[in-house]
């Protein structure tokens, strides 16, 4: 057989395509090696770029861990944590500032993650341990530098004593030196003594007496009209509101018979640190535990004089209170304190003063009085044997006063002086609180339901969760309204004020609470309210037994608000529930709402304990006793001039005066009548 050999023109044609297959191969290879290579060279870029970014931000942490290692290696554990504290506060404010600058429905999930960063910050125990730190270093500080201060200025005085001695005949000295009191006239020998021996601070001479019995003196003093200051400080509204009181009952009592000033004395009188008290005290209210141990410190000592606290405050800020009444002890009549940390060291200046003039403090002719304004215990800084008058507006202050010294005959229990709104405890009509409810906003109600909500003056506690959960229940009782005064919080004012209320039922009104700041007229907003939610504060409580409401507290000061609580629950005015439950105080109020009677027993025994007129009687007894501002006209409309009169009698024969003084012809008139 032969072969058969394939076409010439089939042999070419398929190498032709053997060909192409080839190149078509090779173009194909070449064309993945470059994608390969050109994706190799891109992957090895971006590895490059980002180790370059890694290694970048490495070094960088690096180097902070470094510097800030260095930095504090370089510190003082103190100055640490001053560091520390500083950066967390920056932090908080930077928070604060995004939490207000994102307002409105659709950044509200923002803001509650914002809100809860600046939670942790506030409740991180190791920024609180600092701030501990930090608080008990600057104590240390202070007490080291007040001995120091008062070590130097006794050896100042020594050697001021010293060159008076060797240059008391030298006219160069005499004109060249300040003089060292504010005397009108030269002082005799015998003062000249007692000034060398003593301090180099004296009682002004127009201070002093004419005579043995200082009648003369009063007679000049009695021709203008008496002026009193009133000392307090901004630690809370409760000093400042006592010290209001007191100055509208004096006006309202002697009228232009007495010129009176409130002084925040430690402002006023007081040095660095000691002067920034209010600021002190607004923070240490976020930190219960740092002033319960302020609070307790030194309790244990008998009177507060004798405490490393009151030497230390005294040695450090002698000088600047000395200086102040060399300036104002010979205009004023009468000096009231209604805060703790003030009348000893008043006190305890005029005694320096007197010492120096080689009198006793009771021959200036210028008393000391104390109005304590806690109500249902008190610290041991509030009572000084030495003052003149103590004003307790509690039977439980009473007996504190009587254990730390002070005598029977100086104390006086009138109660709890406040303002001019509460001095009517009579209650309201039905009708007239309906006008007072429409008047300030609120729906007028018969039955009772109008929930009063208070924080303080500072709005301390928990008083945006206890709002919130406190609406939330009224909502779901159907009926309820709320007043809520936040004093100066405006952070938890405009989160409630933006905050959305669940309506009641669907096509009826919202449930829209009332949102107040810091309000003038507190009286007519518990006259309308039926019952009182607020801290423990001796002020609210007072006010709140006046008008009968009955008071549920949620939260206090550790140490200074403790006893309120027994104060108001043992006497069946209210109860105590804590603000870290919220849900169990919205409890709470539900079922007093649905109580009808339990509201109005409490009512009953909140008024049994009220006080209304303790600011006028505390002016009252202050004034006859210690100003001898005479007799009111009320008292002789009411028929009890005789025996006023006679009382006034016998004060002028003790003085000197004589008994067959003839009374003025107003009195003659008004004594005619009163007999008639």
């Amino acid at each position: 057989m032969t072969a058969v050999s394939p076409p010439e023109g089939s042999m070419q044609s398929f190498f032709s395509l053997m060909r192409t297959a080839q190149q078509q191969l090779s173009k194909d290879l070449a064309h993945r090696q470059l994608h390969d290579l050109c994706a190799t060279r891109i992957q090895a870029l971006w590895r490059r770029a980002a180790a370059r970014v890694r290694i970048a931000k490495e070094v960088a942490c690096r180097y902070r861990e470094q510097v800030l290692s260095r930095c504090c290696a370089n510190l003082t554990p103190r100055q640490q944590a001053k560091a520390f504290v500083a950066a967390r506060n920056h932090q908080i404010k930077c928070l604060r500032t995004e939490v207000a600058k994102f307002s409105g429905i659709a950044f509200y999930l923002h803001r509650r993650q914002r809100e809860a960063q600046i939670q942790e910050h506030l409740d991180n125990e190791k920024h609180r341990l600092r701030a501990l730190l930090l608080i008990q270093a600057w104590w240390k500080g202070c007490v080291v530098r007040g001995f120091e201060a008062a070590h130097r200025a006794k050896q100042e005085r020594d050697e001021r004593r010293k060159a008076s001695k060797q240059q008391e005949s030298s006219l160069a000295f005499f004109f060249d030196n300040e003089p060292r009191t504010i005397q009108e006239k030269p002082m005799a020998e015998d003062q000249k003594e007692t000034s060398e021996a003593g301090s180099r601070y004296c009682v002004p001479v127009r201070r002093l007496s004419e005579d043995a019995n200082g009648s003369a003196y009063r007679a000049r003093i009695h021709r203008r009209p008496r002026r009193v200051h009133i000392y307090f400080s901004d630690t809370g509204g409760g000093h400042r509101a006592s010290a209001l009181s007191l100055e509208a009952a004096l006006q309202r009592q002697y009228g232009n018979q007495v010129s009176i000033e409130l002084v925040d004395f430690m402002r006023t009188a007081m040095p660095w640190p000691l002067s920034q008290a209010p600021e002190t005290y607004q923070t240490l209210g976020h930190f219960p535990s740092v002033y319960k141990r302020a609070w307790d410190f030194d309790q244990d000592s008998n009177t507060w004089r004798d405490t490393r606290s009151y030497q230390m405050m005294w040695s450090y800020s002698k000088e600047s209170i000395l200086k102040y009444f060399q300036q104002w002890a010979c205009e004023l009549d009468l000096i009231i304190s209604v805060h703790p940390l003030i009348h000893h060291l008043v006190v305890e200046a005029l005694e320096e003063m007197s010492t120096g003039s080689g009198i006793q403090r009771e021959d200036m002719g210028l008393p000391v009085v104390t109005v304590v304004t806690d109500l249902g215990s008190a610290h041991l800084s509030w009572f000084d044997p030495r003052i003149d008058m103590l004003f307790v507006p509690s039977e439980a202050i009473y007996q504190l006063a009587i254990k730390h010294g002070v005598p029977k005959s100086k104390i006086n229990l009138c109660g709890l002086p406040l303002r001019e709104g509460f001095w009517c405890a009579d209650p309201i009509a039905p009708e007239q609180k309906c006008c007072l409810q429409e008047q300030l906003g609120l729906r007028p109600t018969e039955r009772p339901e109008v929930v009063l909500l208070m924080g303080g003056g500072e709005g301390f506690g928990q008083l945006m969760n206890v709002a919130c959960a406190i609406g939330d229940k009224l909502v779901g009782l159907g009926y309820g309204q709320l007043v809520v005064v936040c004093g100066r919080n405006e952070e938890v004012r405009k989160a409630l004020s933006e905050r959305r209320w669940s309506p009641r039922n669907f096509g009826e009104w919202l449930f829209e609470p009332l949102i107040l700041g810091f309000v003038k007229n507190v009286d007519q907003y518990m006259t309308a309210a039926d019952c009182l939610v607020t801290k423990a504060g001796p002020g609210s409580i007072a006010e709140a037994l006046i008008k009968g409401l009955p008071c549920l507290l949620t939260t206090f000061i550790p140490g200074q608000e403790e006893g309120n609580i027994s104060f108001v629950t043992e006497n069946g005015a209210g109860s105590y529930v804590p603000d870290e439950e919220p849900e169990q105080v919205a409890e709470k109020i539900a079922e007093w709402l649905s109580d009808e009677e339990a509201m109005k027993r409490m009512s009953e025994n909140a008024r049994r304990l009220a006080k209304p007129d303790a600011a006028l009687d505390i002016t009252r007894r202050m004034c006859d006793s210690l100003l001898d501002l005479g007799i009111e006209l009320d008292e002789v409309k009411q028929g009890q001039f005789g025996s006023l009169r006679k009382h006034l009698m016998q004060r002028k024969e003790t003085e000197g005066i004589g008994a067959n003084c003839a009374l003025s012809p107003c009195c003659a008139s008004l004594a005619g009548t009163a007999t008639v």
